[in-house]
């Protein structure tokens, strides 16, 4: 509600193309949706439907991208996590969305958590946003089955190896949720770099008995090495 009061008194500009109205228009969302991320979010060999090919073995089964972290997209990020405009959760869950397939009834959506810091200085956890949002779409739950043990990001992590190694002491397991191993559960970020965090999510999870894990991601980091 307060969303769409701060809309009448200050309206959106369109993040693609700047047309007033919207965060993101109808035409550039299609432009958005009607080209999505087709390699490997590993490796960035060609893929199927998903975002993974078969030369890995991952603590998930699939993954699904949006696109590149670009543009468009790269801008909604940014907004969302550096310049406090909240209203963009709601169009980034839109696009994941469009992005995913058909999921079983059972599936437990589970939003990576955001450094307490982080979440201070915003005044939101913007994956617990997007996740709600993207629920109601879809009208799962929402299970947010990890906590962080620390304040730690890895924007300034040096390489690949120095992320696994910092993500191992990111998540804890929730006090409050116990893991179903009958049930599917779908953890989401929003920018896919290493594939460190969410490796290690997903490792937990299994750990505590779950056995259908899949991923979604908002952004591919662009990078030159494939890692």
């Amino acid at each position: 509600m307060f969303d769409r009061l701060l809309a009448i008194i200050a309206p959106h500009h369109c993040s693609g193309c700047g047309k007033i109205g919207q965060i993101l228009c109808q035409k550039c969302k299609n432009y958005i949706t009607n080209r999505p991320y087709a390699a490997c979010v590993v490796c960035h060999a060609p893929s199927g439907v998903a975002n993974l090919c078969s030369r890995h073995r991952l603590p998930y089964r699939n993954a699904w991208c949006v696109a590149e972290r670009t543009d468009t997209v790269q801008k909604l990020i940014d907004q969302l996590k550096f310049e406090r405009k909240r209203a963009t959760y709601s169009v980034l869950a839109e696009l994941l969305d469009e992005r995913l397939p058909e999921l079983p009834r059972d599936t437990h959506i589970v939003p990576i958590p955001t450094a307490p810091r982080n979440i201070r200085r915003r005044g939101y956890d913007h994956m617990l946003l997007i996740a709600r949002a993207l629920a109601r779409c879809r009208n799962m739950p929402v299970t947010p089955l990890l906590v962080r043990r620390n304040n730690v990001t890895q924007h300034f992590a040096p390489d690949a190896k120095a992320r696994r190694q910092q993500a191992k002491e990111f998540f804890a397991l929730s006090r409050r949720f116990v893991v179903d191993p009958k049930a599917n559960y779908l953890l989401i970020d929003d920018i896919f770099t290493s594939g460190a965090t969410l490796g290690e999510a997903a490792k937990l999870l299994r750990q505590a008995g779950a056995k259908q894990i899949d991923i979604a991601i908002i952004a591919r980091q662009r990078d030159k090495t494939p890692q």
